[in-house]
C-alpha cells in the first residue's frame, strides 16, 4: 500500500507489542510540469543528541539526482540533511538542500512527509520524498532509514 494513498500503520511498541493506528497521509498528487528528482538514495535515519523526546533527534541524509524543475533551473542532483525531534509529533523539523550548483536551499518539514522550502532556490515551494516503503507520521520521527523513489514538487 502506497503512503500517497492513506491506510493503516502498524506502530511496533517495545519488543512485540503491535498497536493499529489510523494515519493522515498527504492526499497532494504530484504534478509532472512542476518537476523534482528522478531517483534518491537512502533517506538514512540516525539517533543523535536534540531536540525530541529524551533530549534527543533524527539525523535523516540522502542524495537525490536527475532533478529537472522549474522551481531549481541549473539544478540537476543535491544532499538533504535535517534533524527531526525524535518522538515529538507536533514538532517541525529544519534542514536544507545543498545542490550541485553550489547553492542551499533551507527547508521546514512537518510529521505529515511535506517539507516546504524558505530560504534559497525554489523558495516558497513544497515538495515530498516519494519513498520505497510506505511511509507515515510515526515512521518519520523514528530512526528508520528507506529508499528514496523520487522527489517530486506538489506546488
Amino acid at each position: 500500500m502506497s503512503a500517497r494513498r492513506g491506510g493503516l500503520a502498524v506502530l511496533l511498541c517495545g519488543a512485540a507489542c503491535a498497536v493499529p493506528l489510523s494515519v493522515a497521509v498527504p492526499t497532494a498528487h504530484a504534478d509532472a510540469g512542476l518537476g523534482g528528482c528522478a531517483h534518491g538514495g537512502v533517506l538514512s535515519g540516525t539517533m543523535i543528541p536534540g531536540t525530541g523526546s529524551a533530549g534527543q533527534s533524527i539525523r535523516r541524509e540522502a542524495d537525490v539526482w536527475g532533478c529537472a524543475s522549474p522551481f531549481l533551473p541549473g539544478v540537476a542532483s543535491g544532499h538533504f540533511g535535517a534533524e527531526l525531534p525524535w518522538n515529538s509529533l507536533d514538532a517541525p523539523s529544519l534542514g536544507q538542500f545543498a545542490w550541485n550548483d553550489g547553492s542551499v536551499s533551507k527547508v521546514i518539514g512537518q510529521p505529515n512527509g511535506l517539507w516546504t522550502i524558505v530560504a534559497g532556490p525554489g523558495n516558497g515551494h513544497t515538495f515530498r520524498f516519494d519513498l520505497a516503503g510506505e511511509m507515515n507520521v510515526w515512521w518519520y520521527h523514528w530512526n528508520n532509514s528507506m529508499p528514496i523513489d523520487s522527489v517530486s514538487f506538489l506546488e
